[in-house]
């Protein structure tokens, strides 16, 4: 029950949550950087079918796992549906979902996570999030790693970024592509 009512919070909450974090940084963004060429950004942009996967990012860490975090838009007439991914650094990739359980926080497995047609879904701390578990190698600060986020029969080969090990967002948060 609990798991039904976090994939329900989710699904009613991260797109409407998502594009009012994205506008809300984009002017941040705009007044610190300015214009510039977007092609030089298009590492931050994967798209197929109609399914946007945008400034992926984790954080840095010496750990056996981590979790990644992007802004996901079904610009498509469809709905799609989130299953999870595989990367090369990483044993497994499954989407996750942060759960308050007594109190205690801790991220459950969610199987899939339904995209409808024309929205937006942002995957971020405290929230959805794609958990990499046996991670071959540490994450390092400034290095970036792919990984293909998968929609069913659609997978989309994301760069990640890697933060600092305390950043709360991408450093291009709110730059819009």
């Amino acid at each position: 029950m609990i798991r039904a009512a976090l994939l329900s919070l989710a699904l009613l909450a991260t797109p409407a949550f998502a594009q009012e974090t994205h506008d809300e940084h984009a002017e941040e963004h705009h007044e610190e950087h300015g214009d510039h060429d977007h092609e030089e950004h298009d590492d931050h942009v994967a798209e197929a079918d109609g399914i946007r996967a945008v400034h992926a990012w984790t954080n840095a860490t010496e750990g056996s796992a981590a979790l990644v975090y992007v802004e996901i838009e079904n610009t498509s007439d469809a709905d799609v549906t989130l299953t999870g991914g595989e990367t090369e650094l990483a044993q497994s990739v499954e989407l996750v979902g942060l759960q308050n359980s007594g109190g205690e926080l801790s991220y459950v497995p969610i199987p899939e996570m339904p995209i409808p047609a024309g929205s937006e879904m942002l995957l971020s701390p405290n929230g959805l999030a794609l958990q990499l578990n046996g991670l071959t190698e540490p994450l390092v600060e400034g290095e970036h790693f792919h990984i293909d986020i998968e929609f069913g029969d659609v997978h989309l080969d994301t760069a990640v970024e890697i933060e600092s090990a305390n950043a709360t967002q991408h450093s291009h948060a709110g730059h819009q592509h």
